[in-house]
């Protein structure tokens, strides 16, 4: 879906033109095929795309022994855990269920939830920008990026590959 350029200084809609569907997305953590592929044991669900500025919002699912690579975020991150248990290997604290967090831009870390779980963790992530995966922590050299705009075209792949329609993710574009 091409960005469009809106003559209001709003989105585009006025407020008597906006449905239920221009505010709300329904997620399914039980529905396999609505997971996106992103890892070994990791994938997430899509909630919205900010494509003016990169950004975005999905459920993270990562599995007992998965391991996100290291990265840093080029703006700040919030999460908040839904489902079981994740920490950062670089740090002493392990996110539950209800634990929020903040992560500031520039702060290199790598997800990781250990083998010995009961189940998967499932994080709410806000991603304001893009992230950038690096060969090891401290003066890392960068491997690959990902944003918004990335984020949606994996997503359009699996929505494709698995017979939803892509329509569905057009309507998450903010």
């Amino acid at each position: 879906m091409p960005v469009q350029q809106f003559s209001f200084f709003t989105d585009g809609l006025m407020p008597g033109e906006r449905q239920t569907a221009d505010y709300t997305v329904d997620t399914n953590l039980d529905n396999e095929l609505l997971w996106v592929p992103f890892g070994p044991g990791v994938a997430f669900q899509p909630c919205q795309f900010n494509l003016s500025g990169g950004g975005f919002i999905v459920i993270l699912r990562a599995d007992p022994g998965a391991q996100m690579p290291p990265h840093f975020h080029s703006t700040s991150v919030i999460g908040y855990t839904l489902r079981g248990n994740w920490r950062y290997l670089e740090h002493g604290w392990k996110a539950k269920p209800g634990t929020f967090i903040y992560e500031p831009a520039g702060e290199a870390h790598t997800l990781v939830v250990e083998t010995n779980e009961p189940g998967p963790a499932m994080i709410l992530f806000v991603v304001s920008g893009g992230f950038i995966y690096i060969d090891k922590i401290v003066n890392g050299n960068m491997l690959a990026y990902d944003d918004g705009f990335t984020i949606l075209e994996i997503a359009r792949k699996h929505y494709q590959a698995v017979g939803l329609d892509p329509a569905l993710l057009d309507a998450m574009i903010r």
